[in-house]
């Protein structure tokens, strides 16, 4: 209710604008529960201001079919190669310590010089420390891969948040979070709601 009355505000403020583009990079056993929690607060930006405030693709690293960790079939619009945009988000969740191949990882240091910003959700965090994205930046990932993150990639300040916005990297801890880490790019982009 409180989103709902907030975009409110937004609807009245906003003038003509560009919409920013999200590809949204899917894997085998991506999590529903993440994906809604990204995408439905942009779709409510755009209901709720009458303007096309955002707009987003769904992506994978093939262009082929992927299956939600509960076995949802998503088509991708396009592969990642075709892909760019403002936020390239990463969303694996599932199965993510097998996704980081040495083709995967260039596709994504490619996909991600195309793009203004790259969000990890939930263990996209792996994937982008893996590429190195992440060097330098602090980041969070899922509580249950924090200590193992943290072991893992020293270059990366890890730190315990639901969300953490770090210049042009943004990573969040799991579905939940993705949510938030979504309101609050709607507030940088639009302002206080």
């Amino acid at each position: 209710m409180v989103a709902a009355c907030s975009f409110r505000l937004l609807s009245c403020r906003v003038g003509k604008i560009l919409s920013h583009r999200f590809n949204i990079l899917l894997f085998d056993g991506f999590s529903n529960h993440c994906l809604a929690n990204m995408v439905e607060p942009l779709r409510a930006a755009n209901t709720l201001s009458r303007q096309s405030l955002y707009e987003w693709r769904f992506c994978s690293v093939d262009g082929e079919a992927v299956h939600s960790s509960s076995g949802l079939a998503v088509t991708p619009d396009a592969a990642l190669t075709d892909q760019r945009g403002d936020v390239l988000v990463v969303m694996p969740s599932y199965g993510f310590l097998q996704l980081g191949t040495p083709p995967t990882l260039r596709a994504l240091l490619a996909a991600a010089k195309r793009h203004a910003q790259v969000a990890g959700l939930d263990t996209g965090s792996w994937l982008m420390a893996q590429a190195g994205l992440l060097d330098g930046h602090r980041a969070t990932i899922h509580w249950d891969e924090l200590s193992r993150f943290e072991e893992g990639f020293p270059a990366v300040d890890v730190v315990q948040e639901r969300y953490v916005v770090d210049g042009a990297r943004l990573t969040c801890s799991g579905a939940m979070a993705a949510f938030d880490l979504a309101l609050a790019l709607i507030r940088k982009d639009h302002g206080p709601l």
